[in-house]
């Protein structure tokens, strides 16, 4: 999943991971579950990706920056419906690969979407 030192696949996965610590550290209630933990990165990382997608598009040309804010809107929504439905058994334990399978095909779906519009 990580990426070459620098590389913005690379930045996107640690930003995602920062922000996922921080909710589970400063909570003032009761901390996420594990489930609820792993959603949360999942849904953290996926957006990060579109964004750095976002970017490479505002970059090349082929998209202006309000139509970019229109995108970034959609494509929380759409992360945050799919993330929710992500059937995620952590009895006894989630599998990586299962876990990196899951977040590489929503990954690649929401490139996917943004590349269409």
């Amino acid at each position: 999943m990580i990426g070459d030192d620098g590389h913005p696949d690379d930045r996107a996965i640690r930003q995602a991971a920062t922000e996922q610590v921080k909710k589970i550290v400063s909570t003032d209630g009761e901390p996420p579950t594990a489930t609820e933990a792993i959603k949360g990165f999942v849904s953290a990382y996926i957006f990060q990706l579109g964004l750095v997608e976002l970017q490479d598009q505002i970059v090349n040309g082929t998209l202006d920056g309000n139509e970019a804010v229109v995108r970034e809107r959609m494509l929380r929504g759409w992360i945050d419906a799919k993330v929710r439905g992500l059937d995620i058994d952590l009895t006894p334990a989630v599998s990586a690969n299962a876990l990196h399978q899951a977040a590489a095909d929503l990954a690649q779906r929401a490139i996917r979407v943004l590349r269409a519009r």
